[in-house]
């Protein structure tokens, strides 16, 4: 009980060090953020539902905790920097707003004893923020869109033989958005600045299972349940002219947002001597996003209740995951890994606020081990196949084109 009560209190003082650095809010470069996890996922191409001995399955399969051979924290960030370009017919062609984007994370697991594992992660797997110039031509539709996401996730699992385990965790989320664009208003000839900010709590599940069929080989799978957030917030309106200004008044705003349900199902194997291979299926329920719908209390342009709808139409998804991890000596580790990422969106519904067509990741990573401390590094090239823009957009005509640049710094400790 004494080393029991020894490494809870080590793992809240460190949970509670790391929550302190962190900064406020979190900024995403896409809607669904697995890779940048950290620094060894990133490494791998987050192929880590069927991996041993990583601190990361707290997360990615709590299942796995029980074949751990120690105890380990993990804290680290990853840095985004996003580019995205509208290449239209006559020259002109807007791009996003160069930015750089911080994603925290931390881990931990914890060994109880042979057979019970306990793990804690504290991460932003979703998150999205899109950013256009104020005059840019789709200002209409989207100027600024911003999603945070925040989950803690405790989570614990059980040897139920030698060669099989089963996790089960609870998702707890914090969820804010602020959207921006400008509304054109005929009767007066003006356009008018408006802004939504809300948020909300809410909570999920998910539930693990952890194979190693042969020697040298584990198989893993994890269901994660939707989450739903009813973000609650305000409608506010700038430079409002004053024969309209009745029509434009502030106004409470519902949103309901689903982030959706993911199943995964991995396969790791050491068979080849100081090399790990790790391969991921990673299914997306997406269709759940059928339409973004705002709930006004006095909607724009009318100032009686109503609801404006967005529709979304995106379909159910995959992303394929390949990683490779080799160990150069008990001190370094080298890593490499592609991802295939298909994207969700039909291209009749695609428009500025995530502009995003099917993606392809190439990660190099490295890790140093110094006794009971280790720092791991990794690098991501994001490309985006290119994208037209669609119906939802009409004054819009060209082609998304777009990139990203990842860089991923943790460091861990095992005891």
């Amino acid at each position: 009980m004494k080393s029991l009560r020894e490494g809870i209190s080590r793992i809240v003082c460190f949970v509670f060090l790391v929550l302190l650095a962190l900064p406020g809010w979190v900024h995403g470069a896409g809607f669904q953020l697995f890779n940048e996890l950290s620094a060894r996922s990133m490494g791998n191409g987050s192929a880590m539902t069927a991996r041993l001995n990583v601190a990361e399955s707290a997360w990615f399969n709590p299942a796995a905790l029980p074949f751990m051979s120690h105890n380990e924290l993990v804290a680290g960030v990853a840095a985004i920097v996003p580019s995205m370009e509208l290449d239209m017919p006559g020259g002109n062609d807007p791009d996003m707003q160069d930015k750089v984007y911080p994603v925290p994370y931390f881990y931990s697991a914890y060994k109880l004893n042979e057979r019970v594992g306990l793990g804690l992660s504290f991460n932003y797997p979703y998150g999205l923020e899109t950013e256009w110039d104020t005059d840019w031509p789709g200002r209409f539709y989207a100027v600024k869109t911003e999603l945070r996401t925040a989950f803690l996730t405790p989570s614990a699992s059980v040897k139920l033989c030698d060669h099989f385990a089963v996790g089960a965790g609870l998702q707890i989320v914090r969820g804010d958005a602020e959207l921006q664009r400008s509304i054109y208003v005929p009767p007066v000839r003006s356009e008018i600045w408006t802004e939504i900010e809300g948020g909300d709590n809410a909570g999920g599940y998910m539930l693990s299972a952890m194979l190693l069929p042969f020697k040298d080989w584990s198989i893993g799978v994890i269901y994660r349940s939707e989450v739903v957030l009813e973000l609650e917030g305000k409608a506010k309106y700038w430079d409002v002219p004053g024969p309209v200004a009745p029509a434009f008044s502030t106004s409470r705003v519902d949103l309901k947002l689903r982030l959706p349900a993911t199943v995964a199902v991995g396969v790791t194997t050491t068979m080849i001597p100081n090399l790990t291979l790790s391969l991921d299926y990673l299914w997306t329920r997406w269709s759940s996003y059928e339409s973004l719908d705002f709930i006004y209390e006095k909607a724009p342009g009318k100032g009686i209740p109503g609801t404006v709808s967005v529709p979304k139409q995106w379909h159910d998804d995959y992303a394929v995951r390949f990683g490779a991890e080799y160990e150069l000596n008990s001190s370094w580790l080298l890593r490499g890994s592609y991802v295939y990422d298909r994207s969700p969106i039909d291209d009749k519904y695609r428009d500025p606020s995530l502009p995003t067509n099917d993606r392809h990741l190439f990660s190099l990573g490295l890790g140093y081990n110094l006794g009971n401390f280790s720092c791991d590094l990794a690098y991501t090239y994001l490309h985006m196949e290119d994208s037209k823009t669609s119906l939802v957009t009409p004054t819009l005509s060209g082609t998304y084109e777009g990139d990203a640049h990842i860089a991923n710094l943790d460091l861990r400790w095992t005891f």
